[in-house]
Order: C-alpha cells, then structure tokens, then sequence
C-alpha cells in the first residue's frame, strides 16, 4: 500500500478501536449500530454525531442505547440518501420518457407536414372526383394518425407534471425533515443557520434569547433520560406557546435553546424571555408509572439585541455570555446584555 492508503488504513483502525472500547466503557452493547456511531464520533463524520455525543460525555452523562440507535438512525442510517436516489432515479426516467416521446411526436409530426406538402402537389395534379376523393381521404387518414400521436404527448405530458409534482413534495419533504430536531418538533441547529441569514438582511431590530435547562444532569441522573426527554420536550411546548408567528425557536443542542425574535428590541426581547422563564417554573410533571411529582425544573436565560457591527456568531456569543451570567446569578432567571 502506498503513504495515504497506509494512513487512511491507520486511521480507520484507530477509530474502530477506540469505537469498541467506548462502547465497552459505557457498557453498550457493540452491535453494528452502535458501533457505527462510536467510529462516526472518532472520525467526526458526520459532524452532527460527533457534537452529540462529545456534548454528553462532556457533561458526564452516560450514553445509552436509546440514544445512539437515535443518532444511528437519523445521521448514518442511508435512508436519507436512499429516498434521494429514488427521487433522482424517478425523475431520470421520466425525462428519458418524455425526450422519447417528444422525439416521437417530432417525427410524427414531421411526417404530417411531408404528408400534407404531398397532397397538396396531389391537388395541382388531380382531374378527377375520384382524384380529390383518394387525397381527402389520405388526408383524413394522416390526421388522425397525427391526432392520436398527439394526444399520447398530451398525455405522457400531464402524467410527467403529476409526477414532477410529487418528486418536488418528497424533495421538499425530505429537506424540511433534515432541518428539524426529532424530539421536539423544533428547528434544529442546522436549521439556525438558513433562518438567520434570512433575519439578517431584514431591516429593524432583530434579539436573540439563549436559554439552557437548570441542572439538567441532575434531572437525568434522578430520574432517567426519558423523564429527560420528557422536561425537553415540556420546555419545548412553553416556547413555542409564548412566540409570534414570525418569531422562530430553535433546540440549539442538548437542553439548550434559541429564540429568534425580529422586529424585537432588547426591552421586548427580556419581556418575552421572562414570560417563558415564569411558565417554566410553573411546569409540574408527574410521572406515569408511580404517580411521582417530578422535581420543579427552570431556565437561565440571556438576551441580546443585534448591533450594527454584528454577524450571527457574535450576537449568538453575547446571548449565550448573558446566559452564563444568569447560571452563575442563581439561575432561573433573565439576563440582558449591558
């Protein structure tokens, strides 16, 4: 093997490696699922399974099998490329079948016109009823082949704009699905990114809120990751309520979030974040099984307005700077940048 088949052939025995042990560490088993998602998070492809898990395991929580069969499914599993290649293979046939066709009417067509230029010298020769009698039959007979011809286009037609119509709704289907976080129905960190550029040439004031969940590794750690999922996915409901329609909320990552609010200032912009941080701290869940009351659950949160020197990343700093501000405050509350 040459250097860079050497090197690619170490580096895939590196990840495979260290894939396995993690997974024995955590005590998951290393069926190929779960070990897919180990090699993706030691060689960063795709990125979005390495920033998961480097998240959780940077707050010291535990993986479990819920969670990479979830990142397995959703960034690894080639059902995303599979539907994309059905789509692109359905619309390669379909123009294939309409280039023959057209090539076909084409030449259809220009038999007609060689049919009618024939006639019509027929016509200067005729000098007899019988004669006009054969070239209006001849006639007749050539436009109803044309006719017929035509009417298959215009079918064949018709059938490729349905099926154009339902390629664009699968496309369009599948592209909104890769910018929505799973679990809560929200827009997803991906997602962010197209919304702000959009905000961003937009004229007037445009604030940002980042909240994160309080305590939100003791949550889990008391009570499970699915009594996680389940605050999450309250936290999620209460943003979505306090918001306008032209407002967007975004689960960022983990328990973290983000409020785009244009044609909002920064004393609009608190006004919104306590109003969501008060519903929270009302919140009460119970669990299911045993009727327990779940411990009361809160968010920090920060908030900046964007300046006229900013770009998406610096105003998302200042927000989450603010944010930190309200963790290190006592949490459960507001922060403003200064």
């Amino acid at each position: 093997m040459d250097s860079n088949n050497n090197d690619r052939f170490a580096h895939a025995e590196d990840c495979g490696k260290r894939s396995l042990a993690l997974l024995l560490k955590e005590h998951i088993p290393p069926i190929p699922p779960h070990y897919a998602v180990g090699y993706a998070y030691f060689d960063h492809t795709p990125q979005e399974v390495f920033e998961v898990v480097q998240e959780r395991l940077s707050q010291g929580h535990a993986l479990d099998e819920d969670l990479l069969l979830a990142l397995y499914e959703r960034y690894i599993l080639p059902d995303g490329y599979e539907r994309f290649r059905s789509v692109r293979t359905d619309l390669e046939r379909l123009l294939k079948s309409l280039l023959k066709t057209l090539r076909q009417s084409d030449a259809h067509n220009d038999a007609y016109l060689n049919a009618l230029e024939r006639h019509l010298q027929a016509l200067d020769q005729a000098t007899s009823s019988d004669d006009l009698r054969v070239i209006g039959a001849a006639l007749i007979a050539a436009t109803r082949e044309v006719q017929v011809h035509n009417q298959a286009l215009a079918a064949e037609l018709r059938q490729a704009r349905d099926e154009l119509k339902k390629a664009h709704t699968e496309l369009e289907q599948h592209r909104k699905a890769a910018l929505i976080d799973p679990l809560t129905g929200l827009y997803n960190r991906r997602a962010m990114q197209d919304i702000l550029q959009e905000l961003w040439s937009a004229p007037g004031p445009l604030t940002m809120l980042v909240a994160d969940i309080d305590h939100f590794k003791k949550i889990n750690d008391t009570y499970g990751h699915q009594i996680g999922d389940v605050v999450i996915r309250q936290v999620a409901e209460v943003l979505r309520k306090c918001i306008r329609g032209e407002d967007y909320v975004v689960r960022y990552g983990g328990e973290e979030f983000v409020v785009l609010l244009p044609d909002t200032d920064l004393a609009g912009g608190r006004q919104v974040a306590e109003h969501i941080r008060g519903r929270v701290a009302k919140l009460r869940l119970v669990r299911k099984h045993d009727n327990l009351v779940i411990d009361a659950f809160t968010l920090s949160i920060g908030v900046a307005e964007r300046r006229p020197e900013d770009n998406p990343d610096s105003l998302f700093q200042r927000a989450d700077s603010a944010m930190y501000v309200s963790k290190s405050t006592g949490r459960n509350r507001v922060t403003a940048e200064v």
